[in-house]
């Protein structure tokens, strides 16, 4: 009986000792009890707040990286995710061994009044100088890592293509135009050694290319034509003051032929209440899809002043930005020259200022200038970006609209862009000129005209500009 009762007492007693052992032992006694090593290093030009710790598991501890003159803080390494803040708050679970990585602030020009390195497109800008005889590929350091220099004045646009060519819109010795603001007359492709390899005018008596082209997918050619009426054929029309007057349309050029292949007139599409013996007499709210020939009054008969034009490959639209009306034209493409001049030419759409078609819908625009489509950043593919000139309280903006999917036959199934970023600041203002371009890392380029460029994140943070001095621009392009 003694010895069962000793075997029962050394059995419990035993138990008792793997019971506490094994609880003493578990996973989670060992992370409530156990401590961890973080050690930070330093690459580059700068100091932490702290390199050693060794701290109780589930501890937060906090680093600050701070760099020295002539360089900013990077980044951490050594975490499962990039972290770029220069105070770092940490977690400890587990050692760490982290590295805060410093970077040399990069020789700056003068022209560079401000440069984020941590949130720029590292890609140079294509900076095209308005009217003038010069053009400059500059990297965000102020840099010139290219230029090129023109016998001819820019009549505005110039694109850079893949191959190192040029094509641009320049300005003839003589035109027999009135006004001159923006006008183009000749478009030349330049090869890389400086060569006119082509060359196309449109510059008549009654005809002057303008402002800007777009080239298609097939390589043929848009560009924006002034078309001049008499006095009598604007009275014709309806009209109401007096004088010639220069109406907008768009031909589409086949460089290989030389030859027009399409064509859209605005003078197709008119309304007017002013001359009720005119066939295109009407009441303006009662016909959305056609233009108001009297909505603008100028001294010069320049009555719309398109400056822009944008093709949409995948529904077959073109955008017209049509300044002195301070909203975009959508116009069909997928028409024949023919079927054009007929009500199928017509506007599908157009944004930015209802007040032209006498709408009480809410007004965007205040003059517009560079239409263009998202094509970079993945994040806001598709959708609209223009630059408001805000001519009436002299504030600049900047517009990411999207617009309908379908662009409804029925105009009274419009609806109006829905804004899904703008950008204004207190020093952004020109009244001319200028434009947006919306960068493969999300920002936006912004020329200023009278200034020069702005780079603007998302959230709205100026994160690089370059000041021209003096010099006045067109507009500005990226090339990934």
């Amino acid at each position: 009986m003694v010895n069962s009762l000793k075997k029962s007492f050394l059995l419990f007693k035993f138990t008792g000792v793997m019971f506490f052992f094994l609880v003493s032992c578990s996973p989670d006694s060992e992370e409530m009890s156990s401590s961890f090593e973080v050690s930070v290093s330093v690459n580059g030009n700068g100091t932490v707040s702290s390199s050693q710790f060794n701290v109780e598991s589930n501890t937060i501890i906090s680093i600050s990286a701070i760099p020295n003159e002539g360089y900013y803080f990077d980044r951490w390494d050594g975490l499962n995710e990039v972290i770029e803040t220069e105070t770092l708050n940490l977690k400890v679970t587990q050692p760490y061994f982290l590295t805060a990585i410093f970077l040399p602030i990069p020789i700056l020009n003068e022209s560079i009044e401000v440069y984020d390195p941590k949130k720029i497109d590292s890609l140079p800008v294509f900076m095209i100088v308005n009217g003038g005889k010069e053009a400059f590929l500059t990297d965000k350091t102020g840099k010139r890592i290219q230029s090129w220099n023109f016998d001819d004045n820019l009549g505005n646009e110039l694109k850079l293509l893949d191959d190192g060519s040029l094509i641009g819109l320049f300005k003839p010795d003589n035109v027999s135009f009135p006004f001159l603001k923006g006008f183009g007359g000749i478009l030349k492709k330049i090869d890389p050694s400086g060569t006119v390899v082509w060359e196309y005018e449109v510059n008549n008596e009654d005809y002057l290319s303008h402002h800007d082209f777009e080239i298609l997918p097939n390589g043929n050619i848009l560009l924006i034509i002034w078309e001049h009426f008499s006095e009598s054929e604007a009275q014709a029309l309806g009209y109401n003051s007096s004088g010639s007057i220069y109406l907008e349309k768009i031909i589409e050029l086949n460089p290989e032929l030389n030859s027009i292949v399409w064509e859209w007139r605005s003078v197709d599409h008119l309304i007017q209440d002013f001359n009720p013996s005119s066939p295109n007499f009407g009441q303006i709210s009662s016909y959305p899809k056609k233009i108001n020939l009297n909505y603008v009054t100028d001294e010069f008969g320049d009555l719309m002043h398109a400056n822009g034009l944008y093709y949409d490959s995948v529904k077959d639209v073109i955008y017209l930005s049509v300044n002195f009306y301070s909203e975009v034209w959508v116009i069909p493409h997928s028409y024949s020259t023919a079927e054009n001049s007929t009500e199928l030419g017509d506007l599908i759409y157009r944004f930015g200022n209802p007040q032209a078609y006498d709408s009480a819908a809410e007004r965007i625009f205040y003059n517009n200038h560079q239409p263009t489509l998202v094509e970079h950043d993945p994040l806001t593919s598709g959708r609209f970006l223009i630059f408001s000139n805000g001519y009436d309280d002299k504030q600049s903006n900047v517009y990411e609209l999207r617009l309908p999917t379908i662009f409804n036959e029925d105009p009274s199934l419009w609806i109006l862009p829905e804004i899904t970023w703008t950008f204004t600041h207190p020093d952004l203002y020109f009244g001319v000129i200028s434009g947006a371009y919306r960068l493969p890392n999300g920002n936006t380029l912004i020329c200023e005209g009278d200034y020069g460029y702005w780079e603007v994140s998302r959230t709205g943070d100026v994160v690089w500009k370059f000041n021209g001095g003096g010099s006045y621009f067109w507009r500005g392009y990226v090339y990934p």
